[in-house]
């Protein structure tokens, strides 16, 4: 091999290693995708389609409660959510990043969730949420730790439609 050959050779191995250091375009475009999805499912209040972007042994971290562990917690969680009269929530993603390997990312954003006061009048919650998600052996992205607050004192609502979680 001649020495031009060599060096033109050692380049590209160099440029492919670096290639594989950095976190490829399709994984941050399929972590956008299923954050979007998620978000379509909570203004949609499908329990179902929120719940299977979980992974099985997620944590769930939300205003004012205990940690919630696994999946079949974390539905329950939504299900309390969805009963809460009146609610809808809106959300706007804010930064997304990929790890460099590709098997871990994080999305963060903002929403605001309206729901019934204890009179029936109308409340609007403000605030921030961090999810981290892995992606799974099937290729899938799931959230495995997620954390949500408010960024006011959170408000009082009108009883839950469904039974105490």
């Amino acid at each position: 091999m001649t020495k031009i050959a060599f060096i033109a050779a050692a380049a590209l191995a160099i440029a492919a290693c670096a290639r594989q250091e950095t976190p490829n375009d399709s994984d941050s475009d399929a972590l956008k995708a299923a954050d979007a999805a998620l978000t379509q499912a909570v203004t949609k209040g499908d329990l179902e389609k929120v719940a299977s972007f979980y992974a099985d042994d997620a944590v769930l971290m939300p205003t004012a409660e205990p940690l919630i562990s696994g999946k079949a917690a974390i539905r329950d969680e939504w299900r309390h959510i969805f009963g809460i009269p009146g609610i809808q929530s809106e959300s706007a993603l804010k930064h997304i990043d990929v790890s460099r390997s590709g098997d871990m990312g994080y999305t963060r954003g903002i929403y605001t969730s309206r729901m019934a006061g204890p009179k029936g009048e109308s409340l609007a919650e403000p605030g921030k949420w961090l999810s981290i998600w892995r992606k799974q052996t099937d290729g899938q992205w799931r959230i495995v730790a997620e954390i949500y607050n408010t960024d006011i004192m959170p408000p009082v609502h009108a009883p839950s439609t469904t039974e105490a979680h």
